[in-house]
């Protein structure tokens, strides 16, 4: 979940959305002028998105599993245009 604080917000509570961000699983975007210029994000989270390997590892598990296994001997089907001659 995100929450939106403006700086001066940031700057005020600090510490609660520290807790919040660190305890709670929680992304807070803290925006200046009405522009998002600051994520802050866990620890956890950052390592998720640094590392490739652990971002698309539940994407790999759905992928395999829904997809029939193809022997490597085995063409894929194509369809041949035919080109005709005047």
């Amino acid at each position: 979940m995100k929450a939106v604080v403006s700086l001066d917000e940031f700057r005020k509570n600090l510490s609660d959305i520290v807790s919040i961000v660190m305890y709670g699983d929680q992304t807070v975007l803290v925006r200046k002028h009405n522009k998002t210029g600051v994520i802050v994000m866990s620890e956890k989270e950052y390592e998720s998105l640094k590392n490739p390997r652990k971002r698309f590892s539940s994407l790999k598990v759905g992928i395999n599993s829904s997809f029939l296994p193809i022997r490597s001997d085995q063409e894929f089907p194509r369809k041949s245009k035919e080109i005709q001659k005047n």
